[in-house]
C-alpha cells in the first residue's frame, strides 16, 4: 500500500511538471504565443467530492467518483490503437479511451491538447483521451491535462479537462482525474 502511494504521488509531481511545461510554452513571452489562441477553461472541482485513490474523479457534467472496471480492449505493444477501460460510476458507466497515436515513445507523460482530428483511431501524433457515457453515448474528448502511462503500459494516471465535440475543443464541461488500468 505504501509503494502504491509512493506511486501516486509521483506521478502527481510529473503531472504537474507536464502540465507547467505545457502552459509555459503556451504563455505570452513564448513566441507561438504572438497568434491568438484560446486557452481551456478547467472547472474547478467541488470540494464535496472525494474520491478513493482507487477510483476516477468526475467533475462537471458529472459529479462522481467511478471504479475502473475490465479492460474492454486492452492492445500490447504500442497505442496507436486506443485501450478501453469501463469506469463504473455511482449514477452511471463509462468508456475511458487512452491513445497515443504516432508520437508514442514509451512509458511516461504526455501533455493533452485539442485534437487535430475529429476522431481515435487517425496518427496525428496527439496524446488522447476520451470518456463515452454509457446511456447517452456522448463523447467528450480532451482538449488539456496530462496522460501518465506506467512502466507495464497497463496503467498510468488521467488529468484532463475534457469537451463534448472537436468543433469547440476548448469548451471543457467535464473533468477526470486518477488512475486508470487496463488489466
Amino acid at each position: 500500500m505504501f509503494h502504491r502511494i509512493l506511486v501516486i504521488v509521483a506521478a502527481l509531481i510529473a503531472i504537474g511538471a507536464a502540465s507547467m511545461v505545457y502552459l509555459v510554452s503556451r504563455s505570452p513571452a513564448s513566441p507561438a504565443a504572438s497568434r491568438p489562441t484560446p486557452s481551456p477553461i478547467v472547472l474547478a472541482s467541488p470540494a464535496n467530492v472525494s474520491c478513493p485513490p482507487t477510483e476516477v474523479k468526475l467533475t462537471g457534467v458529472f459529479v462522481e467518483c467511478a471504479s475502473i472496471g475490465k479492460g474492454q480492449s486492452c492492445p500490447t505493444g504500442s497505442f496507436d490503437r486506443p485501450r478501453v477501460v469501463l469506469l463504473h460510476g455511482t449514477k452511471d458507466d463509462f468508456l475511458l479511451y487512452i491513445e497515443v497515436n504516432g508520437a508514442y515513445h514509451g512509458p511516461g507523460t504526455y501533455a493533452l491538447a485539442p485534437w487535430p482530428h475529429a476522431s481515435l483511431g487517425v496518427p496525428d501524433g496527439v496524446a488522447k483521451v476520451a470518456l463515452r457515457e454509457s446511456t447517452t453515448g456522448v463523447l467528450w474528448e480532451s482538449s488539456a491535462g496530462s496522460l501518465m502511462i506506467g512502466q507495464s503500459e497497463e496503467f498510468g494516471w488521467v488529468y484532463a479537462g475534457l469537451g463534448a465535440s472537436a468543433s469547440s475543443p476548448v469548451d471543457v464541461s467535464l473533468n477526470i482525474a486518477g488512475w486508470w488500468s487496463c488489466s
